[in-house]
């Protein structure tokens, strides 16, 4: 066998147990369906209030940009959302936008 002092036994001891690790924690993930992953829950739990989210927030939401986010503090400047239907009445907000955003709100 290899002539190793105590030392570089305990190394070689130490990188095969990394190496392992590795191996098994990259087999778990990979059991991990990708629209189960950790992150789809962490972003499913987030609801922004339209009468109190700002403009940087509205904007992370996938389909509002700069425009709509803003037209969205106006609105809001006039008269509070008293329910997240009413994102329909805001310009460039149409039925089929507001079907793909309208679970990332709340009203409260």
């Amino acid at each position: 066998m290899l002539n190793l002092t105590n030392e570089e036994r305990k190394v070689v001891l130490f990188l095969a147990g990394v190496i392992f690790i590795g191996i098994g924690l990259n087999f778990a993930l990979k059991q991990i369906p990708p629209d189960k992953s950790v992150a789809s829950f962490s972003t499913e739990l987030i609801k922004l209030d339209l009468n109190s989210a700002d403009k940087k927030l509205l904007m992370g939401i996938s389909g509002i940009g700069e425009t709509i986010a803003q037209r969205i503090l106006d609105y809001r400047e006039k008269q509070e959302f008293a329910a997240v239907e009413d994102l329909k009445n805001i310009k460039g907000i149409s039925q089929s936008k507001f079907e793909r955003i309208k679970h990332n709100f709340v009203v409260q």
